[in-house]
């Protein structure tokens, strides 16, 4: 009904210029408005446009309006029998052609076989000299070939409308799911074209963003205007495709992640008329590759850094000349008995425990990782064996108070081994192997304890 409606105001609106043209034209060359006599055509017209602007049954509008187009003329012609007057009759069916609508198509082939064949017979003399009155049946086959051609196109037009309105609402399901806008910057009206997704990105009502381009420009975070700088030149100056991701905040004050894509489009003159492109929320894919960006370089249970992280740091260290560092190798004495005992969301449940014991032990410039299975690694940042030593008496105090799972009272005490590193050429796979010697050492000796190895050399302890 909506179409419907929207085409009887745009058939109304011709209906009136038509009419207004027409009487404009006799005023000037005929010095005779003959189209205001009958009064039927304006009365007939009023009521149609009430009908038709309070949106009154808009299908029954749409046949009345037909059948009063042609009464209209018909009346008009009876009148005035003028040729031109049956030309504008004979146009009739094509100007139904914009309803496409199978009612209003036959109805209209219909009242044109009728009121042609009528006039044809009842004004034959001034219409047409000459003519038999038994070639009304010319008018008739005419009238029948125009309403199968009608007919046909309009089932054409109806197959192919009903198939773009099925796309559209295809595509405008995808583009909901995926939270995507379509936008259009007209340069020469300095105008911008929106669609409705981008309320759901960004929270506001997609009228705030047709008045100005800035409006859109201006929901980009301040760190992130550079981006938009860049891809305006792109676009406006070199007038390339672009494709940025940047942060833009919400109404409600969070911030979204989105990927703008733009294509600059030319006249045929090859002038630089409008951008195109869309803006998509790639907020859970940033989210996602932040987060296996994380699981990278850090243990997802415990979320300590891994070996790589531990590597990156020391690497660090040593290139900007730090001379004191030492690696500590730190293996749980009796993880196995209380994992085979409880479970392993109890052993689960003690490494993230110990991550976070150990985690308080430490400064923030040092570092502690998890090496894998009960073992951990830390990275003592400007200290010597001493310094390491008093690390270590802390950790073994830290791990000899209890821990809870389930009511029960679980203890898991450490076996430390120290490699001190105090300049010169340096292997951390060595350390961290002297280390691991040392640990060793400190559980042949009877465990919960530490065990320090104090030269890197080629020679084991």
């Amino acid at each position: 009904m909506h179409e419907i409606q929207h085409r009887n105001m745009l058939m109304i609106k011709l209906v009136w210029s038509f009419y207004i043209i027409a009487v404009a034209v006799n005023l000037i060359v005929d010095k005779n408005a003959y189209v205001l006599n009958p009064p039927v055509g304006l009365l007939l017209g009023v009521v149609l446009t009430f009908l038709i602007m309070r949106r009154i049954a808009p299908e029954a509008t749409m046949l009345l309006l037909i059948t009063a187009l042609y009464t209209f003329f018909l009346f008009l012609t009876i009148k005035h029998p003028f040729v031109v007057n049956m030309i504008f009759l004979g146009m009739l069916p094509m100007i139904t052609l914009l309803y496409m609508n199978l009612k209003a198509t036959l109805l209209s082939a219909i009242l044109y076989m009728v009121t042609s064949s009528y006039l044809f017979l009842m004004k034959h003399d001034d219409l047409f000299p000459g003519t038999e009155k038994t070639d009304v049946v010319y008018f008739i086959i005419y009238g029948l070939f125009a309403c199968t051609f009608a007919v046909l196109f309009t089932k054409l037009m109806q197959s192919i409308w009903r198939g773009a309105q099925q796309n559209a609402r295809q595509l405008g399901h995808v583009l909901d799911s995926v939270d995507i806008a379509t936008w259009t910057l007209d340069l020469k009206e300095d105008s911008v074209l929106i669609s409705e997704g981008i309320s759901q990105i960004t929270g506001y009502p997609v009228e705030h963003f047709r008045t100005s381009y800035l409006a859109l420009t201006g929901i980009v975070i301040p760190e992130d205007q550079y981006l938009i700088a860049q891809a305006q030149k792109e676009l406006l100056i070199n007038q390339r495709s672009v494709t940025i991701e940047c942060r833009i905040q919400r109404v409600d004050g969070y911030y979204r992640w989105v990927q703008v894509r733009g294509t600059p489009h030319h006249n045929d003159y090859g002038h630089l008329e409008r951008l195109d492109g869309v803006i998509i929320d790639i907020t859970e894919r940033k989210q996602l590759e932040d987060r296996v960006a994380y699981l990278a370089y850090h243990d997802e249970l415990t979320t300590l850094p891994k070996r790589t992280l531990f590597n990156m740091q020391f690497e660090r260290c040593i290139e900007e000349g730090i001379t004191k560092l030492t690696v500590l190798f730190i293996d749980l004495d009796n993880f196995k008995e209380i994992n085979d005992a409880y479970g392993h969301s109890a052993g689960d449940m003690l490494l993230k425990e110990i991550a976070g014991r150990l985690t308080v032990v430490i400064r923030d410039s040092d570092m502690v990782c998890r090496l894998g299975g009960d073992e951990f690694l830390l990275l003592l940042v400007g200290s010597d064996a001493r310094d390491a030593s008093r690390v270590a008496e802390r950790i073994i105090e830290s791990l000899s108070r209890p821990f809870y799972y389930m009511g029960r009272s679980l203890i898991a005490t450490p076996s430390i081994g120290i490699c001190a590193y105090e300049g010169g050429p340096c292997d951390l796979d060595s350390m961290i192997r002297r280390a691991d010697e040392a640990m060793y050492e400190a559980k042949r000796e009877g465990r919960n304890q530490y065990s320090i190895f104090t030269e890197i050399s080629e020679i084991a302890r």
